[in-house]
C-alpha cells in the first residue's frame, strides 16, 4: 500500500514546484495539499475500497482545481501557462481518480454519469467518446447511454454516422426498447432539419428547378453594383482551365438531367424523409406495438416542418392494423385537430392544435365528431363509447361560444342515451354522466343515473362517492349510505377519505360520537388486512389517513392529553405504521410542551419506531438528534448501542451519527 501512495505522490511532485513557483498557492497551502493528498490515497489503497472515498477525493480535487483557475486568473497568468502541462494537471489527476473509480465500480451507473457530465462541463471533447464506449462496455442494456452517447456524437462532436451507428447497435441489442426507436427516428429527422435550413440559407428551393437557378444567375450578371465584379479572364487562365478539363474528363462524371434532378429536395427521397420512414415500419415490426408507441412517432413530426404527408402515411398504418382498437380509432378521430399552420414572423410551418376561436375549429370538430359516430358503429364496446364520451366532456369543459357549448351538451346527452339503448354504459361511463350532471345542477336526473349505476355496479366506490354527494342535505341518510358504500368497498382509499372528511365536518355529531366514529373506522380498517402482519400500500394507507386524521382531530378539539389516550390506545389496538407514528411525534411538538411529561410521551414514540421494520437507520438518527437536542447523552449512547445492533450498514450509520454529533456541538 506504501509504494502505490509514494507511486502517486511522486508523480505531483513536478505540479506542486510548479503552483508554489508561479505563486498560485502558498508553501503552506502546498504542504496541507500534500497531506490531504496523502490521506486519501492511503483511504484508495485500502483492501476494501469505498465510492464514497474516491468521491471525496474528486470533490476536493475538483474545488482545488476552480481555486486554481480563479487564482491564475486573479494574477493575470493565463496566458503564460497556456499549453504547460500545468494548466492541464488538475484536471488530468480528477479524470485519473474517476478512472481508477470506474475501474473499481464498474457497475455503477451513477459514477459513470458522474464522469461523463464532468467531461461534458470540461468540453473534454477528445476523451467523451472513450468514456461513453466504457461506460456502454460495462452497461449494454441501458438504452439512457445509447441515447446520449449518440446525441452528443451528434449535436457536440457533429459526427452524424457515429450517431447513426451508435443507436443502430444499441437497436440490434434492444430491438424491443421503444424509447430507442424514437430517438433513433428523431435523429434522422433532426439531420434533414439541418439540411433543409442548409439549403434555405443557401437560397435553394425545393420549388426551384434547374432552369430556374440558371436564369437567376444571368439575371445575377446583369444586375450591376448588386453583383460581385469578378477578376479578368486572361487567354493563358482559359488554357490551363482546358488542360485540366481534359485531364479530369476520365475521372470526372458529368451529371445527367435526372441526376441533377434527383439532387433537388423535392426529389430527393431522403430529403423527403424516406429514411425516417423506414426506420418507423421496422419499429412497428420489431417491437410490442401500441397506439401509444405509433402516437408518440406523430408527435415527433410535428416537431418538424413539412411533415404533413409522413403524418398521414402514419395514420394509414394506423387504419391498417388497428381499426378494432377503440384508442386508435380515438386518435385517428381527434387528429382533425391538428392543422400546419405557418408560424409568425418565421417562413416555416408546423403542426399546432386549432384555436377555439379559429372559424376552422368548428368544420374540424364536426369531422371529428362524425369518425367517432363511425367508430361507435364499427366498434360496439364500451371502450370507443368511454373515448368518444371524454373527448366531448373535454371540449365542452374548453369552450365558451354559447351556441358551440349548447351544441355539444347536446349532443353528451345524446350520446349517453344511445350508449344506455344499446347497454354499454360501464361504471366509468356512469361516473362520467354522473359528474356531468352534478356540473349541470340536474340533480334530480344525477340521483336517478347513480341509482342505475349502483344497481348494476355496487362495486364503485366513485358512484358511492356521488350517491352521497346528492343526499347532503339528509346527514343520517348519508351516515347510512356510507355504511353501504363501505360494506360494498372495503379497501377503497378515496371511499374511506370521503368518509374522514365526512365525520371531521358533521358539525352535529357531538364529540364522543366522533370519537366512537373514528374508533370503529380504524377497528375495521385493521380488519381489512388477512393477518395483523401483512400489509399493503392502500391497506396501510387507509389505517394512516384514519389513524392521522384520528389523533390530529382529538388534539385540535380536546388538547395534548386527549390526542395522547388516543395514540396510545390505536398503537395497543390496531397496529399503526412508520408514518403514523411520525405524524403523532409532530404533533405532540406542535401541540406538546417540553416539559418532563413532553419529553417522555416524545420517547415513547421514538422508541415504538424503532421497533418497526421501515427504515430503522433513519429511525434511530431522529431518535438520537431529539435526544441529543434535550441533552440526554447517557439515554443516547443507550439507544446508539442497541442501533449498532439493528442497523444493516454499520459504517454509513456511523458515518450518519458523527455528522450528527459534530453539527449538535457547533450549536453548543
Amino acid at each position: 500500500m506504501a509504494e502505490s501512495v509514494q507511486y502517486y505522490l511522486e508523480r505531483m511532485i513536478p505540479e506542486l514546484e510548479g503552483l508554489e513557483k508561479k505563486h498560485i498557492f502558498s508553501p503552506v497551502e502546498i504542504k496541507s495539499i500534500i497531506k490531504k493528498r496523502t490521506n486519501f490515497e492511503y483511504a484508495l489503497q485500502r483492501r476494501i475500497k469505498q465510492k464514497i472515498d474516491f468521491l471525496r477525493a474528486i470533490e476536493y480535487e475538483i474545488n482545488l482545481e476552480d481555486l486554481r483557475r480563479k487564482r491564475v486568473a486573479r494574477l493575470g497568468i493565463a496566458e503564460s501557462l497556456k499549453g504547460s502541462d500545468l494548466q492541464y494537471s488538475g484536471a488530468r489527476r480528477i479524470y485519473n481518480l474517476f478512472r481508477r473509480a470506474t475501474i473499481k465500480f464498474k457497475s455503477d451507473l451513477s459514477l459513470w454519469l458522474q464522469y461523463i457530465d464532468y467531461a461534458k462541463k470540461n468540453k473534454a471533447n477528445n476523451i467523451l467518446s472513450s468514456i461513453f464506449v466504457q461506460a456502454i462496455q460495462y452497461h449494454p442494456n441501458n438504452a439512457s447511454l445509447w441515447i446520449m452517447a449518440a446525441t452528443w456524437e451528434n449535436e457536440h462532436n457533429a459526427n452524424m454516422a457515429a450517431a447513426r451507428i451508435l443507436l443502430q447497435r444499441a437497436l440490434r441489442l434492444m430491438p424491443e426498447n421503444q424509447q430507442l426507436w424514437h430517438e433513433y427516428f428523431r435523429l434522422e429527422l433532426l439531420y434533414i432539419e439541418k439540411i433543409k435550413l442548409r439549403r434555405r440559407i443557401l437560397g435553394i428551393d425545393q420549388s426551384k428547378n434547374q432552369e430556374d437557378i440558371d436564369a437567376m444567375q444571368v439575371d445575377n450578371e446583369e444586375e450591376g453594383d448588386n453583383t460581385i465584379n469578378l477578376p479578368a479572364v486572361t487567354g493563358e487562365d482559359v488554357a490551363q482551365w482546358k488542360q485540366d478539363e481534359e485531364n479530369t474528363k476520365k475521372s470526372k462524371k458529368v451529371l445527367t438531367k435526372e441526376e441533377a434532378a434527383a439532387l433537388e429536395e423535392a426529389n430527393n427521397p431522403i430529403l423527403q424523409g424516406l429514411l425516417a420512414k423506414i426506420i418507423y415500419d421496422n419499429a412497428i415490426q420489431s417491437t410490442a406495438d401500441s397506439i401509444e408507441f405509433r402516437q408518440k412517432f406523430v408527435d415527433i413530426y410535428r416537431e418538424f416542418t413539412d411533415t404533413q404527408k409522413d403524418i398521414d402515411y402514419v395514420y394509414e398504418t394506423i387504419r391498417r392494423d388497428m381499426m378494432d382498437s377503440a384508442e386508435a380509432r380515438a386518435f385517428l378521430a381527434k387528429s382533425h385537430l391538428f392543422v400546419f399552420a405557418r408560424v409568425e414572423n418565421q417562413d416555416e410551418e408546423k403542426s399546432q392544435y386549432i384555436s377555439v376561436s379559429d372559424p376552422a375549429f368548428v368544420p374540424a370538430l364536426k369531422k371529428c365528431v362524425d369518425e367517432f359516430e363511425s367508430a361507435v358503429v364499427d366498434v360496439p364496446h364500451s371502450d370507443m363509447w368511454e373515448q368518444y364520451v371524454k373527448f366531448l366532456l373535454s371540449w365542452f369543459a374548453l369552450v365558451s361560444e354559447e351556441n358551440l357549448k349548447l351544441y355539444l351538451g347536446k349532443l353528451l346527452q345524446k350520446t349517453f342515451k344511445s350508449c344506455k339503448k344499446q347497454n354499454k354504459l360501464n361504471a366509468t361511463l356512469y361516473e362520467l354522466w354522473v359528474a356531468h350532471l352534478i356540473e349541470q345542477k340536474d340533480q334530480e336526473k344525477a340521483e336517478s343515473v347513480v341509482l342505475q349505476g349502483l344497481e348494476s355496479h355496487p362495486n364503485d366506490a366513485t358512484l358511492w362517492i356521488y350517491r352521497i354527494q346528492l343526499a347532503q342535505d339528509e346527514p343520517k341518510e348519508q351516515s347510512k349510505l356510507y355504511a353501504t358504500a363501505l360494506d360494498y368497498n372495503p379497501e377503497s382509499l378515496s371511499l374511506w377519505n370521503s368518509y374522514k372528511d365526512w365525520i371531521l365536518t358533521s358539525a352535529h355529531l357531538p364529540t364522543e360520537e366522533t370519537d366512537k366514529l373514528f374508533f370503529q373506522a380504524c377497528e375495521k380498517a385493521t380488519i381489512l388486512l388477512p393477518s395483523v402482519t401483512s400489509e399493503s400500500s392502500d391497506r396501510n394507507g387507509i389505517k394512516q389517513v384514519l389513524q392521522s386524521a384520528y389523533v390530529q382531530w382529538a388534539a385540535e378539539s380536546q388538547g395534548i392529553e386527549a390526542a395522547r389516550t388516543v395514540y396510545k390506545k390505536i398503537i395497543k389496538n390496531f397496529y399503526p405504521t412508520y408514518t403514523f407514528f411520525i405524524k403523532c411525534i409532530e404533533i405532540e411538538n406542535e401541540f406538546g410542551s417540553a416539559d418532563v411529561a413532553g419529553q417522555e410521551s416524545v420517547e415513547y414514540l421514538y422508541d415504538r419506531t424503532t421497533r418497526l421494520e421501515d427504515d430503522k437507520e433513519g429511525s434511530y438518527i431522529s431518535y438520537l438528534a431529539y435526544l441529543y437536542s434535550q441533552k440526554k447523552f447517557q439515554k443516547a449512547n443507550q439507544v446508539y448501542n442497541r442501533a449498532c445492533k439493528e442497523v444493516s450498514n454499520k459504517d454509513s450509520f456511523d458515518l450518519k451519527v458523527q455528522k450528527l454529533k459534530a453539527s449538535h456541538q457547533s450549536t453548543l
